[in-house]
């Protein structure tokens, strides 16, 4: 049996009358920008975190660098980030005006590790960005007393984290929080799709303030902002899934245990741990092996798919170069990016297509 890595056509095929709907009045309305569709997924969202309020953007990337821009990050302002992620964690300091400083992963949960950033801390620092890796939580508390002591801004990653909570907290609710709305994540739209968050409305008020050309009041501009808004069609998608984001959350919560139960003693396979008092929601699935390579093309070889995320650490991207001329040695990050493997994770998995995951993995190590 064949296994996509992912299979969008199924949640797709889930809301598409109702989305057929919803359409239909946006293209009848001709409010394609910032419309009822943006305004109530806007609202909905918020009330589902917890949260003060909630700006849709247009992507994951502008969510963050509106973050910063709102938190007045300045030309050489350090902001530590944690060095496996994906690009854009780093990427939107730059864009912003700041520099990236990073530092190493915890090796167990493989989210930023709190006595690391701690260490990297300088005069020039003002914030630090954490992601919710993977779907799991990260050390919120610590990293909270580090900005608590030292003066700092706290921005979360929650690109991959929609539904996620750590001590009955929703993530997204601690700081200005970025999400992604691409159409992988567990909250996905059909193109791309963004939104701020946090537990401050004057913070988030100036994020939709910048995300209009700095305009509160039309042809009103008060300060130089940019365009970055959600638009209705894709907001009509997430106003359909939302809906489903927590039944979706528990089925890849049941796959995950699943997979942890079949794989947890097969060859050197090992899992990331959850942090303490965390609801992961498992954006993805990931296992840790010497011989990750190799077990992922055997996985094709048996029609199984499989994705590496991520294959280098961002201190070592051609990108960061000029800013690294000499990267730091970050150990945890770098074992990560080639160690780790992840397997099919979507909700609409059948428990028969991962046993068929499962069976080639054992295969692998020589198992039945």
């Amino acid at each position: 049996m064949a296994v996509p890595y992912l299979d969008l056509g199924r949640a797709r095929d889930r809301i598409a009358e109702e989305l057929a709907e919803r359409w239909q009045r946006v293209l009848a309305g001709t409010a394609y920008v910032l419309g009822p569709e943006v305004r109530e997924f806007e609202w909905a969202f918020a009330e589902y975190l917890g949260a003060a309020g909630c700006v849709g953007v247009a992507n994951g990337t502008d969510a963050l660098v509106l973050c910063l821009r709102a938190l007045d990050l300045g030309p050489g302002d350090e902001v530590i980030v944690p060095a496996f992620s994906f690009f854009a964690t780093a990427g939107a300091v730059v864009l912003a005006g700041g520099v990236p400083v990073f530092a190493d992963v915890d090796p167990a949960t493989l989210n930023l590790d709190p006595g690391d950033a701690a260490a990297r801390v300088t005069a020039r620092t003002v914030g630090v960005i954490g992601v919710h890796l993977y779907g799991r939580p990260f050390d919120l508390p610590a990293i909270q007393a580090l900005c608590e002591r030292r003066g700092l801004w706290l921005v979360e990653d929650a690109a991959q984290a929609h539904g996620a909570s750590l001590e009955g907290r929703r993530v997204g609710t601690f700081g200005l929080a970025a999400w992604s709305f691409y159409p992988t994540k567990n909250l996905g739209c059909y193109g791309d799709g963004g939104a701020v968050t946090g537990p401050d409305a004057e913070l988030l008020a100036r994020v939709r303030r910048l995300a209009n050309h700095g305009s509160e009041q039309r042809y009103v501009h008060l300060e130089v902002g940019t365009n970055s808004r959600l638009d209705s069609l894709q907001a009509a998608v997430l106003n359909c899934r939302l809906v489903h984001l927590e039944a979706d959350n528990a089925a890849r919560r049941k796959l995950a245990c699943l997979y942890q139960g079949w794989l947890g003693r097969v060859g050197d396979i090992a899992f990331p741990d959850d942090p303490p008092g965390a609801f992961s929601v498992y954006h993805q699935f990931a296992v840790r092996t010497a011989r990750r390579d190799e077990l992922m093309a055997h996985l094709a070889s048996r029609g199984v798919g499989s994705s590496i995320h991520y294959p280098a650490p961002l201190h070592r991207q051609q990108a960061m170069a000029a800013l690294l001329p000499d990267p730091p040695d970050l150990p945890a990050a770098e074992a990560a990016a080639r160690e780790l493997l992840c397997l099919p994770m979507f909700p609409e998995l059948t428990v028969a297509e991962l046993d068929e995951v499962a069976a080639a993995v054992r295969s692998f190590y020589g198992g039945a």
